[in-house]
């Protein structure tokens, strides 16, 4: 396999093969693939930095990349939302104070945060299974598509 664009590493050169690497990305592996109670959880909103120049937003960013696609696959009842805010200038201080943070917004109208500055994507991901009380879809109920045999 060679490296195709950066966001997906170790994808196969060949385009269908490329696709069908995407596609086993985005329905997840076991490890990222949990399922929320959707009559609990109506919103799952990303709010980080429009440009990710900050480093203790790099596992928020990760997350997104990483984490979120999955999620949506999985979670069809849920409005997943990413908010990119952009600093009033470039300065230090103005990039630090954008929230780095995720919003869970429950039926009832409620929301529970997670800051994610500093955090690791694996981490942020624990602390929303944790906040919602998702379960673990099953390894056997994880739609992948075979690649093709090589002759």
């Amino acid at each position: 396999m060679s490296s195709g664009a950066s966001m997906f590493k170790g994808a196969p050169s060949k385009p269908l093969l490329k696709q069908i690497y995407r596609l086993n990305l985005i329905s997840g592996a076991s490890t990222k693939a949990y399922k929320l109670d959707s009559s609990k959880y109506k919103t799952v909103e990303l709010m980080l930095a429009l440009k990710s120049v900050y480093g203790p937003a790099a596992g928020l960013k990760k997350f997104w990349r990483e984490n979120l696609p999955a999620l949506k696959f999985h979670n069809e009842d849920v409005n997943f939302v990413v908010t990119r805010v952009r600093p009033n200038s470039d300065s230090h201080q103005d990039i630090c104070a954008i929230p780095n943070k995720i919003i869970v917004h429950d039926a009832s109208g409620n929301k529970s945060e997670i800051d994610c500055k500093g955090k690791h994507a694996s981490n942020i991901l624990r602390k929303l299974v944790q906040l919602t009380n998702a379960e673990k879809v099953a390894d056997s109920e994880i739609p992948r598509l075979e690649f093709p045999s090589q002759h």
